[in-house]
């Protein structure tokens, strides 16, 4: 009698591949909420959140500026598209002001905006 149903292997390939693509989803919706809920004065923020796989970003520029967000939306998706289980994604935004904003620094987001943005990805 022959093997029936799927094998352990393709099982085995099906979850490394389910999974990758749930934790691309999280990040995915990470960057957004840090993107939307990001203050914006001349998008230098918003333009500098980053995203590395495996070594942290600790660049930090006054003239990538982003008003809208889809700039950095654009380039933080390719690199979580390089994503693979076992990777270390990082999101983070290395402005001299980064952690004021965090505290509600800013009218435009009192309560912070990678602690919401955590928030939100615990729930994808």
């Amino acid at each position: 009698m022959g093997w029936q149903g799927i094998k352990p292997t393709d099982f085995a390939l099906k979850m490394v591949e389910e999974s990758e693509d749930h934790v691309k989803k999280v990040a995915t919706v990470g960057l957004q909420s840090v993107i939307t809920m990001s203050p914006v004065m001349d998008g230098a923020y918003r333009g500098n959140h980053r995203i590395s796989l495996n070594t942290e970003d600790h660049s930090f520029s006054e003239s990538t500026q982003d008003l809208s967000g889809n700039g950095t939306l654009t380039k933080g998706s390719s690199e979580i598209a390089k994503l693979k289980l076992g990777n270390t994604l990082y999101i983070q935004n290395n402005a001299p002001y980064a952690v004021r904003l965090e505290n509600g620094w800013s009218d435009q987001a009192p309560t912070g905006i990678y602690s919401i943005a955590f928030m939100n990805m615990r729930t994808v």
